[in-house]
C-alpha cells in the first residue's frame, strides 16, 4: 500500500496505534462492538422530526436519537454521493483517491471509469482482518468496474446496487441497466429496495450474531426516483433512458392538506427499518454491544422535501445545507446519550469505530479523520480544526465557526443560516482561507490516480 501524505489536521485518539491486530481467539478477550453504519442518500436536516420535518414524524429515528447521541454539527464530506462515501469507507478525503467527482451511470462519460482505488485501506478490510464479518446492503456508488466491486473492498457480502440510485421497484439505473446484485454476480431479487435492505440486515444479523459483524446499510431514499411501496414503476427497457436530474414530471403530493405525501411513505420505510434493525439487535441482547451510526451522504434537494430552514443551500452546494446533515449514534453504555454541538464529519467514522474496536492501525495508514469517541462517551470538547468541501467550482472551508463560502465568508455562530457575508468586512481572513483552501486541496488532490 502507498505512503500516504498527512495534512497538517490534528488526529487524535490513534496515536498509540501502531499496528493491525490479529483477530484474537474466541473466548481470550471481550468481544469488540458490533457496527451498523446506516447511510441514507440526499437528506437533509428537514429529512427527521428530530431536527426539524414539520410535516411528519420520524417515530423510530426520534427514539433513536433520544436513546443515543444527536449530532448538531454534523457534516458530510462531500455535497454529492460518491464523494462522501469515499471518505466514509477510507477516512481520508476523497480528493487524495479521486472519487471527489460524482461516479457517472454513463459508461460513456469520462467519470465513469473512477472507483475506489485497491490501494486505499477500508473500514470493511480494517474490521474483517481483525475478525469481523462484514456486509454491505443497498448503495456501493464507488465503482462500476469488477475491480471496484464491495467485495473486492473488504465486505464479506453484497446484496444491492453499484449506481448512483435505482427505481425502487424494477431496480433499473438511470441507463435502464437492471442493477441489483449478489455479491459480484448481477442477480435481481424481487422488492421493494428499501424493505430488502433492511431485511437483508436482519437476516445477517440473526445469522452472525454469535461473532463481531459489520453492517453497512446503505439506503437509496430518499434520492430520486421518489417511490413509495406499491407506486408506479418509473424505469424499464420500455421508459427509454432517464435525465440526470431525474424522472420528469412526477408529482410529490397526492393528498390535500399533505404537502409530503409522497415523500412521507418513501422516507418512513426507512424509519420502520432502522426500529426493527434495533428491535433485532435487542432481542438478542446485543444491544450493550452493538453501534448504530445514522447519517446522510449529502444535504436535500428542492423535490425531495428534506431541506431546512435553519440550514441556506441544497445537495451539491457548498453552503451549510449541502453538508450538514443528520447524524445519530445510538450505544447503550457507551455513549452519552443527549446532544453534541461537537464538529464531526463522515470521514470521523472509521477512526472512531477502530478506536471503539480496540483496533490498531498500520503506521502507513494515516487518516484526515479523527476519533470522536472522547465526545461520544464524555461530551468532551473536541480540537478546532479545518474542514474543506469542494463540488466543481464551488469550495467550502471551516475553522471554528468562520465558514468559508466561495468568495463569501460567514461566522456560524452567530450567523447560522449563512445570511450576512463579512468578506468585505475581514479581507484578511477571506483570503488566508482561500489560501488554506487551496493548501489543503492540492496537496490532497495530488495523490490522486486520476487525471
Amino acid at each position: 500500500m502507498i505512503k500516504h501524505i498527512l495534512l497538517s489536521l490534528p488526529i487524535v485518539g490513534l496515536t498509540s496505534l501502531s499496528a493491525v491486530s490479529q483477530p484474537a481467539p474466541v473466548g481470550s478477550m471481550p468481544r469488540p462492538p458490533n457496527i451498523i453504519l446506516i447511510m441514507v442518500d440526499d437528506m437533509g436536516l428537514g429529512g427527521l422530526s428530530c431536527y426539524d420535518n414539520q410535516y411528519y414524524k420520524t417515530p423510530e429515528l426520534d427514539q433513536l436519537a433520544a436513546e443515543g447521541l444527536l449530532l448538531t454539527d454534523y457534516h458530510s464530506n462531500g455535497t454529492v454521493c460518491s464523494p462522501t462515501r469515499a471518505a466514509l469507507m477510507t477516512g481520508r478525503y476523497q480528493y487524495r483517491m479521486g472519487c471527489h467527482y460524482v461516479i457517472n451511470a454513463n459508461p460513456e462519460h469520462k467519470d465513469h471509469r473512477r472507483g475506489l482505488p485497491a490501494s486505499e485501506w477500508t473500514l470493511a478490510e480494517a474490521l474483517k482482518e481483525s475478525g469481523y464479518t462484514t456486509a454491505i446492503f443497498g448503495k456501493w456508488h464507488l465503482g462500476y468496474k469488477e475491480e471496484f466491486n464491495p467485495v473486492r473492498h473488504g465486505f464479506d457480502q453484497f446484496n444491492g446496487f453499484v449506481s448512483g440510485n435505482i427505481d425502487a421497484h424494477s431496480h433499473y439505473d438511470r441507463m435502464i441497466t437492471k442493477d441489483w446484485w449478489q455479491n459480484q454476480k448481477r442477480e435481481d431479487e424481487p422488492g421493494y429496495h428499501t424493505d430488502l435492505i433492511t431485511q437483508h440486515t436482519i437476516n445477517f444479523i440473526r445469522d452472525h450474531s454469535d461473532r463481531p459483524f459489520f453492517i453497512y446499510v446503505s439506503h437509496g431514499a430518499p434520492h430520486s426516483p421518489h417511490q413509495a411501496r406499491g407506486s408506479e414503476i418509473l424505469r424499464g427497457p420500455d421508459r427509454g433512458r432517464v435525465p440526470p436530474w431525474g424522472e420528469p414530471g412526477m408529482v410529490y403530493s397526492e393528498t390535500p392538506g399533505d404537502p409530503d405525501w409522497l415523500m412521507k411513505h418513501f422516507i418512513l420505510p426507512v424509519d420502520e427499518g432502522v426500529g426493527e434493525i434495533k428491535a433485532e439487535i435487542e432481542h438478542l441482547g446485543l444491544e450493550e454491544n452493538t453501534i448504530i451510526w445514522f447519517v446522510s451522504d449529502n444535504g436535500g434537494t428542492n423535490a425531495n422535501g428534506t431541506l431546512s430552514s435553519n440550514a441556506r443551500g441544497r445537495k451539491g452546494q457548498t453552503y451549510e445545507g449541502g453538508h450538514r446533515v443528520p447524524g445519530i449514534v445510538w450505544a447503550p453504555g457507551r455513549v452519552r446519550p443527549g446532544t453534541s454541538p461537537e464538529l464531526i464529519a463522515s470521514f470521523d467514522i472509521m477512526p472512531t469505530s477502530l478506536a471503539m474496536a480496540d483496533i490498531m492501525v498500520p503506521e502507513h495508514i494515516e487518516f484526515d479523520g479523527i476519533d470522536v469517541g472522547p465526545a461520544l462517551s464524555k461530551s468532551e470538547t473536541l480540537p478546532e480544526r479545518t474542514l474543506i468541501w469542494k463540488r466543481g467550482q464551488r469550495i467550502g472551508l471551516r475553522q471554528g465557526p468562520w465558514k468559508l463560502v466561495d468568495d463569501e465568508l460567514y461566522n456560524l455562530e452567530s450567523d447560522p443560516r449563512e445570511t450576512n457575508d463579512l468578506a468585505s468586512k475581514y479581507p484578511d481572513r477571506l483570503a488566508r482561507m482561500q489560501r488554506e483552501f487551496q493548501s489543503v486541496f492540492e496537496s490532497a488532490v495530488a495523490e490522486s490516480p486520476y487525471d
